[in-house]
């Protein structure tokens, strides 16, 4: 996977305008970066031991790849129907770091899947660089003023139909792996 495709299905994965009415970096500074930086350890240390990981789980790279790619498509084909989240409340003080703006808004399923991959099937430390551009990426699009509604709901479902394109080239893929 060349680095523009890795780049844009980490950012349709982590969709910026889809969590931007809920991780609000002008009032909550240190909770977003704190978000942050933990995303980027837990997806660090998931890049890390991803062979390990699909080892003990009997699963090969070729199968995970199609199943990246199913999780991709179901995420954005659901994103498309709803671009909205809906129950999420954030708490207040240290706890929102973690809980939701870390996991699960910014660490997803379909993060974690594409995360796995990536770590078994190119450059660990590449793999690492592009989750933290894509991370600086959200984080500097949730520092935009929320005045649009309707235009982060079609940006959100721009990105919801870009994570279906790009995760139905991740099952052709395995596909054609296999």
């Amino acid at each position: 996977m060349s680095g523009w495709f890795v780049f844009l299905v980490l950012v349709a994965a982590t969709n910026p305008p889809r969590l931007r009415p809920y991780v609000d970096v002008r009032t909550r500074p240190a909770q977003t970066l704190s978000a942050a930086l933990i995303v980027l350890g837990a997806g660090a240390l998931l890049i890390g031991v991803a062979a390990g990981l699909l080892d003990a789980l009997e699963i090969t790279v070729e199968t995970w790849h199609l199943g990246a790619g199913v999780v991709g498509v179901l995420v954005g084909a659901r994103v498309l129907v709803a671009p909205g989240l809906t129950g999420i409340e954030v708490p207040d003080g240290w706890a929102a770091a973690v809980a939701p703006f870390a996991f699960p808004l910014l660490f997803t399923p379909q993060l974690a899947a594409l995360l796995v991959l990536l770590g078994t099937t190119g450059s660990k430390t590449a793999s690492i660089g592009w989750l933290a551009i894509a991370l600086a990426a959200t984080i500097g699009v949730c520092g935009v003023p929320h005045r649009r509604p309707g235009l982060w709901s079609a940006t959100a479902r721009f990105l919801g139909a870009l994570l279906v394109i790009l995760s139905v080239a991740l099952v052709v893929a395995g596909i054609r792996d296999v």
